[in-house]
């Protein structure tokens, strides 16, 4: 008995000196008390995107926007204003696929030097789900900020992020514009075969048979896809009023151009994901461009100081980006900016406390995020760290001079939630 004890004190005392402990789980992790900076006082942050793949223009939109932030900071003097107080951040490239997320996961929630604050992403929401369980066990913050998945937010416990809508409220809303207030009654569905697209086609079908709407056509297809042309013959054949498509900003340019060579016209909805300035261009450039119905936040407001100063670092580091998309930031980029901000923000927060900044103490304040003023508007995390934002009905539209735009229908007299009864 005295050497079995003996031999227990020696396991703890390793334990206790290499600053491990293990969860409820019983899943050994490194300690979420272990002060998170390095010995030169600097932060690490693990950076999980597709920068190759089919989604690889949403990534580099999004390490834009993180880029920015950092650009802005270290412009500052860094975290405490003096040139020191690193955050450094090391990409991942998860390729867009769900098990390469989780091997990423792996190996950050396991790695030492560096030793990781927090993981940001992935951009799906599939991905973000098959890391979610390494993340949670061994109680690192996952800061998954564009992932709308129901299924997210609970199935990380306390440590999961994001700044979406989840798609039971987001895709919802979409069916409430389009039925209560455009009117269409005959509408085809197309979505992307995935955990997102088959989410949005879950909730938009459930909210238009609420609606008394039963779509004519539901049809998904794989990532990759180019060739639309019999989906869409399928579907002209329903005659439908509007097609409704959840999809990449690529594939939705691939669906109009086959659809228009095939003579299937009616009106044509997208979700947030391709309301952007790439779809505008690249349908302008088709002569395809008008009339399409999105879903957006609130307008940017230009003349806000942090969106400005947000704004001239784009411009200075984006140029090309910048033109190209008639001189706006783009949404992705934006949002990116917005989750490296709260990030400082909370590190900045926990850094005064006695505590210091731990995974522990940066995932409790996280958590107390409160109108927190960002490039889209102020940022609040609701009971169970839901983001709750604005959305309105968009379309493209050509102006007096010729030229085409999204504009936002910020003013009219709808109240999506109401109709979905979330109010």
């Amino acid at each position: 008995m005295k050497k079995f004890l003996t031999v227990l004190l020696a396991v703890l005392m390793v334990l206790s000196a290499s600053g491990c402990s293990r969860n409820q789980n019983n899943v050994e992790v490194a300690n979420k008390d272990k002060p998170a900076a390095d010995k030169d006082g600097n932060y690490h942050v693990a950076l999980c995107l597709p920068f190759t793949g089919t989604s690889q223009s949403y990534a580099k939109y999004i390490e834009m926007g993180v880029n920015i932030a950092l650009k802005q900071l270290e412009r500052k003097g860094w975290l405490n204003g003096d040139g020191t107080g690193k955050i450094i951040v090391t990409p991942f490239d998860d390729t867009d696929v769900a098990t390469e997320g989780a091997a990423i996961a792996e190996k950050v929630v396991s790695s030492t030097d560096p030793f990781y604050l927090l993981e940001i992403g992935s951009f799906r929401s599939d991905v973000s789900l098959a890391a979610v369980k390494t993340y949670r066990d061994a109680e690192v913050p996952q800061y998954a900020l564009t992932s709308s998945h129901k299924d997210f937010l609970p199935s990380s416990g306390d440590w999961g992020f994001s700044l979406s809508m989840t798609q039971d409220i987001a895709a919802s809303r979409v069916a409430a514009y389009d039925i209560k207030y455009l009117g269409f009654k005959k509408i085809a569905l197309i979505y992307s075969n995935d955990s997102w697209g088959n989410e949005t086609k879950t909730y938009y079908t459930a909210q238009a048979e609420k609606f008394g709407v039963k779509l004519l056509a539901s049809e998904g297809y794989e990532s990759g896809t180019q060739d639309f042309k019999s989906i869409l013959t399928g579907i002209k054949q329903t005659e439908p009023e509007l097609v409704m498509c959840f999809c990449a900003e690529t594939d939705i340019v691939l669906i109009r151009e086959q659809a228009e060579q095939i003579g299937l016209n009616c009106a044509w909805q997208v979700s947030s994901k391709s309301r952007t300035p790439n779809v505008l261009t690249n349908l302008t450039e088709k002569g395809l461009a008008e009339g399409l119905y999105g879903i957006y936040a609130q307008s940017k407001n230009l003349k806000d100081p942090v969106y400005m100063a947000y704004e001239e670092i784009y411009k200075e580091l984006y140029p090309q980006v910048y033109a190209d998309a008639k001189n706006t930031t783009q949404k992705y980029a934006d949002q990116g900016y917005n989750c490296m901000a709260t990030v400082i923000w909370a590190i900045q927060e926990t850094m005064k406390t006695s505590t210091g900044t731990t995974r522990q103490s940066f995932r409790d304040k996280l958590a107390t995020l409160n109108n927190f003023h960002s490039v889209q508007g102020n940022l609040t995390f609701a009971e169970g760290r839901k983001i709750l934002q604005i959305q309105y009905l968009s379309q493209i539209v050509k102006k007096e001079d010729g030229s085409f735009a999204w504009i936002n229908y910020e003013d009219i007299p709808f109240d999506a939630d109401k109709e979905c009864g979330f109010k």
